[in-house]
């Protein structure tokens, strides 16, 4: 989750871009009228927005995850 969440939140080497243009030929236009250039930038700038956040929060639950593990790990009594 850290790794994926970073990649995308940093967009290292473009991942969140290229996840937005993939996301984009794969759902495709949902209107019956055609896009404008200047719309289907737009619409990919804040797809590579939202990549981002979704990134910085799987950032935030992995290292979540990873301190309660070790919390747990670290606790238990034998």
């Amino acid at each position: 989750m850290i790794a994926i969440g970073a990649a995308l939140a940093g967009d290292c080497r473009g991942i969140a871009t290229k996840h937005a243009e993939l996301s984009m030929r794969v759902v495709g236009t949902l209107s019956p009228f055609r896009w404008t250039a200047d719309r289907l930038d737009r619409r990919r700038a804040r797809f590579v927005v939202f990549d981002r956040i979704l990134g910085a929060g799987m950032v935030l639950m992995g290292v979540v995850a990873l301190t309660g593990g070790g919390y747990l790990l670290l606790s238990e009594v034998s």
